[in-house]
């Protein structure tokens, strides 16, 4: 959910386009998180160009936005942009139930 709800901060907020790199990423993954933000209704106006996306229009919705407030708790712990990809390392390693090994 971190992830998600840093994408949708930074879009609301404007303090910066999220990307990839951020959240430690591949860019498939992150433009897929992207597209379930869009199709989920939390974020429009997502720009795409053939294989290209783009952040720069889009807006959080108003069920973003009270996505946003029911999860307003992460932040009290919300990193500045060059700590996100810890930040959301915290929750990754919280639900892998030690998958990797297997």
């Amino acid at each position: 959910m971190r992830v998600g709800y840093s994408i949708l901060r930074e879009i609301h907020k404007k303090h910066f386009t999220p990307n990839a790199e951020d959240y430690g990423l591949k860019e498939r993954e992150f433009e897929n998180f992207v597209f379930l933000l869009e199709n989920q209704e939390y974020v429009e106006r997502v720009l795409r160009v053939n294989d290209e996306f783009s952040l720069n229009a889009a807006r959080v919705t108003q069920k973003g936005i009270e996505l946003l407030e029911e999860h307003r708790q992460y932040e009290e712990s919300y990193p500045e942009r060059e700590n996100l990809k810890a930040w959301v390392q915290i929750e990754k390693e919280l639900y892998a139930n030690e998958a990797e090994k297997e």
